[in-house]
């Protein structure tokens, strides 16, 4: 019994000199680990304070080491997703770059030499900067014709060439679509900042819409742009069917409902209440009891001119057209051109003559005379001016002839 015993102890030390003679370098690696933690431990309370690493910066290092045939970079996203290969999706970032190898190379630029020894530079837009075509109204001119008043980038205008074409979509679809080229009208030429002001003219070859069945109007605004030729095709008017009135565009029945009517200009700032009464008052008794006013509120209708204006409003002499949300798009002057060429056409039937002029401004006719007097005299004209005389709190002018004025 005691003879069997020695010989397991002997033969489970042959076993432990065994299993340390084969793992004897995992052995030295461990020891060695131990000896660099036990001296990080020894020299840490010396280390300064100002040497740190965060834990996201630790697990950074240990992911090189543990994954090092992974590309960081940002058009490449590492998934989890045992279905794709690798665990790889590549990301196009644009359609300009080149993805080669993780590395996001920008295609290499020709270098042009011109004749005065000078390199030429070129340069790539991307995106959009400004709307295409902001769309603000659309009415119908006549039998054949529509007019669509909008806002349009002006850059745009300057270095493209921008085009429009207008197509009539009858509502039923036995009868055939008609379309023409349309004529750009740019009101504020000169003015425009951002946006311009566009006004387009759709006239075509024959009545549209002649059996009032309803349909609607397209605009097909192109950019023009050399890059990006983009055409967006825009619902502008809809007719619903027996809506249209065409003895409306025959000038021999036609009634108009007023004989003069004001298209003021976008109303802004801090508007003095007292100096709209007087205004209003004044205009409303010059022009006649056939006579309306349209006001565009940008912002200076307050509620101390409101109540001015309420009066008038209920009386049917006012409307008044709340236009802030204009205010989004650069433009002249709170996008003045835009707003009278909508009251132009939108009122145009309605009326036998618009006068257009802003509220720190007051028609004056020669003694002796009225606005009618005045008008009959020039029924042959389609348009006039009026020649303005600037007013001064400090010099007032009485007489028969025209004043002489100093700046």
């Amino acid at each position: 019994m005691a003879k069997e015993k020695d010989q397991n102890t002997k033969d489970n030390k042959n076993l432990l000199i065994c299993f340390l003679w084969n793992f004897s370098a995992e052995l030295k690696l461990i020891l060695m680990a131990l000896l660099v933690l036990c001296t990080l431990a020894t020299l840490l309370p010396f280390i300064p304070s100002s040497f740190s690493i965060s834990a996201s910066e630790l697990r950074f290092c240990i992911s090189r080491i543990a994954a090092p045939d992974v590309v960081n970079s940002t058009s490449l996203a590492v998934v989890n997703d045992p279905g794709l290969e690798n665990g790889v999706i590549k990301r196009p970032l644009t359609d300009k770059a080149v993805v080669n190898n993780g590395d996001i190379k920008l295609p290499v630029k020709p270098k042009s030499v011109l004749n005065n020894g000078g390199t030429k530079r070129s340069f790539t837009g991307y995106g959009w900067a400004a709307y295409n075509f902001v769309l603000m109204s659309a009415y119908r001119g006549g039998v054949n014709s529509f007019a669509v008043i909008g806002l349009s980038s002006k850059p745009l205008h300057v270095y493209a060439h921008p085009s429009y074409r207008c197509e009539w979509v009858p509502l039923n679809q036995s009868e055939n679509r008609v379309l023409t080229d349309g004529s750009r009208i740019l009101t504020d030429w000169g003015y425009g900042r951002v946006y311009t002001t566009v006004v387009v003219n759709c006239t075509f070859p024959a009545t549209v819409n002649s059996k009032n069945s309803g349909g609607t109007l397209l605009l097909h605004a192109t950019t023009g742009d050399a890059d990006r030729n983009v055409t967006d095709s825009i619902p502008v008017l809809t007719e619903s069917p027996n809506s249209v009135d065409f003895h409306l565009y025959d000038t021999n029945r036609r009634r108009e409902k007023y004989d003069y009517l004001y298209c003021g200009s976008s109303l802004y700032g801090n508007l003095s209440p007292q100096r709209v009464r007087e205004w209003i008052a004044y205009h409303a008794r010059f022009f006649g009891e056939k006579s309306h006013f349209v006001l565009h509120d940008a912002g200076g209708v307050q509620e101390e001119v409101l109540e001015v204006l309420r009066p008038w409003i209920e009386l049917g002499r006012v409307t008044l057209h709340d236009i802030r949300d204009q205010e989004r798009f650069d433009a002249y002057y709170h996008n003045q051109f835009m707003v009278v060429n909508d009251c132009l056409h939108r009122y145009r039937f309605d009326t036998k003559w618009i006068f257009f002029f802003d509220v720190d401004e007051f028609i004056g006719i020669p003694p002796k005379n009225t606005i009618s007097s005045v008008m009959e005299t020039l029924e042959e004209f389609s348009q006039f001016t009026i020649e303005q005389m600037p007013m001064s709190s400090q010099l007032c002018f009485s007489g028969d002839g025209p004043a002489r004025t100093y700046r």
